[in-house]
């Protein structure tokens, strides 16, 4: 398999379109920006791209070296080096080095996936615990806490102290909530079921 072979299989058209800037919309379409237009007429496939307004069409390399004005051996160099794909542009490459090469991407987008919803358990469940401390809170001494407001005492400052932690911490800082943010998102499915059983109830009562 050739360098240009290997590019094209790791890095999709669709994914260079978004790394250099192309504003691409609902069903990988964009503005074609090889010619003006008001109305995307451009159609982002996998492995390719075609304008349906000038007749554009290209691989991944081609839209790199169509975009940049460069030859298309400096557009592999380009995509090679934007999305660290580390090949050596000298030498030919094994199959086994891609084999890596494929892991490697893989690993990074599914730790960049949790990663984005570790976050956002993390933020609902802070937002959650503030909503209880203030919309549960006892309206007298002699009233029974509820649970919810309980619970935002005891979790409020340390979920706090988590995100600020996934905001400024290391990659293996955030790896090693990994634990910790599967039993939120626990609590948090919990909690949904609960309301779903609560409105539930209500519908039945009202009817």
């Amino acid at each position: 398999m050739t360098k240009f072979e290997t590019i094209k299989k790791l890095v999709t058209v669709p994914q260079a379109a978004e790394r250099y800037g192309l504003n691409v919309t609902y069903g990988n379409m964009c503005l074609c920006p090889f010619y003006g237009e008001k109305t995307p007429s451009m159609k982002l496939y996998e492995k390719n791209y075609h304008c349906f307004g000038c007749g554009a069409h290209g691989d991944v390399i081609a839209l790199a070296a169509n975009l940049f004005e460069i030859p298309m051996l400096e557009a592999a160099k380009r995509i090679n080096a934007d999305f660290s794909l580390r090949l050596d542009m000298e030498k030919p490459i094994s199959s086994r080095e891609i084999t890596l090469i494929q892991r490697k991407k893989q690993e990074a987008e599914d730790f960049a996936k949790w990663e984005s919803n570790a976050w956002l358990t993390l933020a609902e469940y802070f937002s959650e615990l503030c909503h209880w401390r203030t919309g549960f809170a006892p309206k007298s001494e002699t009233e029974e806490p509820d649970e919810r407001f309980l619970e935002s005492l005891q979790k409020r400052d340390y979920i706090e102290h988590l995100c600020n932690v996934f905001i400024s911490g290391t990659k293996e800082e955030r790896i090693a909530l990994r634990e910790e943010v599967e039993r939120i998102e626990q609590r948090m499915q919990e909690y949904r079921r609960s309301l779903i059983t609560c409105v539930e109830g209500q519908i039945r009562k009202a009817e």
